[in-house]
């Protein structure tokens, strides 16, 4: 399992200062090491952070998730990475799972997020075909994008939210970390996607559930700074993966055949 030297976890903060004392306030992360990245925060996240135990680095502006998300893992000299959000709440042993997960299968593992009431959020993802984000987006259950793992399942999926996710340093370096070029919104799907394609797994166990607020702003009502990010997002990556947007071709029907694999259960061994 993994021990206090060789798991480091991240979160990236922006005025997040009410989220951080409502999901962080009973120290889950437990003896692990915490870091927070505050992107210019205005609310004293910083401060609020400082108090529950992180070691806080401070950014003179908004960089966005993904560069401070590389900001923070350049900051840890750790053998794991565990990216997760201030609306998560984390348990000591489900820290020591994951990056037990990521060191033996070498690859991403995201625990199963649930909501308060214990139901399931879908945070494993199928592969990002426009329709599929469409579908979703209005809305309309998929189960073919929509991924859940139960307890004792290990769930590949093409991607997985970025809310909460392990993976080692080695892969995370074969990577090249997350996509500076996404702002918000889009740079999980990029990284899981860019995992497969260099032969890296993505799963979801169902044996870590982990409680997710979810405040996702193009869910809570129109917000027009919001769909602008998702927009560009989407612009960007499309762009990079157009098989996506039409799919054809070798990576795409890589893509399928995750999407079968993943559809038929993988049960613990």
């Amino acid at each position: 399992m993994g021990t206090d030297g060789d798991v480091a976890l991240i979160t990236v903060t922006y005025n997040s200062a009410r989220t951080l004392a409502e999901f962080w306030r009973d120290h889950p992360f437990g003896r692990y090491p915490w870091v927070v990245v505050d992107n210019a925060s205005s609310d004293g996240s910083s401060r609020v952070a400082a108090e529950l135990g992180a070691r806080v680095l401070e950014l003179p502006s908004n960089l966005g998730f993904s560069a401070a998300n590389n900001v923070g893992a350049r900051s840890v000299d750790t053998d794991v990475l565990i990216f997760c959000n201030p609306d998560v709440t984390v348990t000591e042993e489900g820290i020591a799972a994951l990056a037990d997960g990521a060191l033996r299968h070498g690859g991403i593992i995201a625990p199963q997020l649930v909501n308060p009431n214990g139901t399931p959020q879908e945070n494993g993802r199928g592969t990002p075909f426009l329709t599929r984000k469409i579908k979703h987006l209005l809305r309309l259950p998929d189960a073919r994008y929509q991924r859940f793992a139960r307890p004792g399942e290990l769930v590949d999926v093409v991607w997985a939210m970025g809310a909460a996710l392990a993976v080692t340093r080695r892969a995370f370096e074969a990577l090249a970390g997350w996509d500076d070029g996404f702002f918000v919104y889009y740079e999980d799907a990029d990284l899981g996607v860019r995992a497969w394609q260099q032969g890296l797994s993505v799963r979801v166990d169902g044996d870590v559930r982990w409680q997710h607020g979810w405040g996702r702003e193009t869910g809570r009502g129109f917000s027009a700074r919001a769909w602008r990010l998702e927009l560009a997002s989407a612009w960007r990556f499309y762009r990079k993966h157009p098989y996506c947007l039409v799919p054809m071709g070798r990576q795409a029907e890589q893509l399928h055949r995750i999407d079968a694999a993943g559809a038929m259960i993988g049960v613990r061994a």
